[in-house]
């Protein structure tokens, strides 16, 4: 069955808001179910950056938290999605919500970082910092050399048979096969 954001859905939107708005000192939203049903409700806001966040998922049950951290690299607001399934979640109930995971991730949209997690190592807030500093590819450091660039000699021009006349395509110059 689909999951429904109509119900509780201007609270929804309203968390979602608080969180996108950089001026808001609201940095985290965290959605759940209301019971067994697939209905989404918000379960929680706050203001205390992925360390209070992470504090409020529950392993029994099925979350989306959407939060706004500074990139570590350019100082600019980014967006963390994550979709937890607590240890403690029965299989039949994870099943179900596994097919909610798009549909909560377009109702969340702009997330930089999509984390699926099942147990609190999978958030723990340096590594989901670090995965935020390795998408947003500003990660430049003049004090390393790669060897990605390094001068490997002359290269030869790389031309395409479609630009060469009929006769360079054939191996044919002045008359002369080649």
């Amino acid at each position: 069955m689909a999951v429904n954001l109509s119900r509780n859905g201007p609270a929804l939107q309203e968390a979602y808001v608080r969180v996108v708005t950089e001026k808001s000192p609201t940095d985290w939203a965290l959605f759940t179910y209301e019971g067994n049903s697939n209905d989404i409700r918000v379960a929680g806001t706050g203001e205390g950056g992925l360390e209070e966040l992470v504090e409020e998922l529950n392993s029994g049950k099925v979350m989306y938290a959407f939060c706004r951290v500074k990139d570590p690299n350019s100082g600019l607001p980014k967006f963390v999605l994550i979709n937890w399934t607590g240890e403690g979640v029965n299989d039949v109930r994870k099943g179900a919500c596994a097919n909610h995971v798009s549909t909560m991730a377009n109702f969340l949209k702009g997330a930089h970082v999509t984390i699926n997690a099942r147990a609190e190592e999978d958030v723990e807030p340096e590594c989901i910092m670090e995965k935020v500093a390795k998408a947003s590819g500003a990660n430049y450091s003049f004090h390393k050399e790669s060897s990605c660039f390094q001068d490997v000699g002359p290269q030869a021009p790389v031309v395409s048979a479609a630009h060469l006349s009929p006769c360079l395509r054939t191996g044919i110059r002045n008359g002369v096969s080649a």
